[in-house]
């Protein structure tokens, strides 16, 4: 139950309540008495809207099939159909479709997702720093973000990325980040694609003994595998909660500090 209540918190949120409401703004609209008459002159939803929505069931299924969470389940269920809500209005209306659609892009700007805004351990690269502090201390296991702002992906990585930096974090087990755009040599010596059409922005790659031993997305001679950057699937890909454990197994073992009472004692 408690369980439950931690994933329908965050829907709570202004974002997310007006999204659910919008995405399902043409149905709720066609289903209200009197409303639904002067809007749509019908209050019964046409066999092809019910077959849209049928189509539309099994593509959100397929779709959040891998969806780690609620949030991210509810965020694409909202998605897709704020695109079929978009098709509907201008079924009837190209008037009511370019008004919905402005209402979204309003929404988009006035009500942006909520952004994590917990505590953070990520240290942010600039440039050749990242070579040399990977190399300065070869016991140290580095999980570094390469990463382009303009990026969709990459802002959605951005707050996945800071919870599990502030989880995982250990003083031989590090995280940090470089934004591969204002370092393009940096992008380049490790392969990193930055073009407005690559399949590899956001990449994550696991530096241990001071090279590169795993990476997502996994580039190939043809394509770029597809990678869902959710919290669950960094974790398990790159093997964090045996990492973590092994890791503090070999923590350095801390000086204790000398008492000088006793010092002068023996003295």
């Amino acid at each position: 139950m408690m369980s439950l209540f931690n994933d329908l918190r965050p829907l709570i949120a202004p974002h997310y309540v007006t999204n659910i409401i919008l995405a399902t703004l043409y149905f709720i609209l066609k289903s209200t008495p009197h409303v639904c008459h002067w809007v749509f002159n019908s209050c019964t939803l046409e066999m092809r809207e019910w077959e849209w929505l049928t189509f539309l069931a099994c593509v959100i299924v397929l779709k959040n099939r891998k969806q780690a969470n609620l949030v991210e389940y509810v965020s694409t269920a909202c998605l897709f159909t704020k695109a079929l809500s978009l098709v509907c209005f201008l079924n009837y209306s190209p008037a009511y479709a370019v008004l919905y659609a402005l209402i979204c892009i309003a929404h988009v700007m006035f009500l942006p997702k909520p952004v994590y805004q917990g505590p953070e351990s990520i240290i942010y690269f600039r440039g050749p720093n990242l070579c040399d502090e990977i190399a300065r201390d070869k016991r140290i296991t580095w999980l570094i973000a390469f990463y382009v702002a303009w990026s969709p992906k990459c802002i959605d990585l951005a707050p996945v990325f800071s919870e599990i930096s502030n989880e995982y974090n250990l003083d031989n087990l590090k995280f940090g980040k470089i934004d591969v755009s204002r370092y393009p040599n940096i992008a380049e010596k490790y392969q990193i694609n930055t073009g407005a059409l690559s399949r590899q922005l956001p990449t994550i790659i696991l530096f241990q003994e001071g090279k590169e031993t795993e990476r997502r997305p996994i580039p190939t001679k043809r394509v770029t595998l597809k990678f869902d950057f959710t919290k669950a699937n960094i974790i398990k890909e790159f093997k964090l909660n045996e990492l973590y454990g092994q890791c503090k197994k070999n923590l350095p073992a801390k000086k204790k500090p000398v008492d000088k009472t006793e010092t002068k004692k023996e003295k």
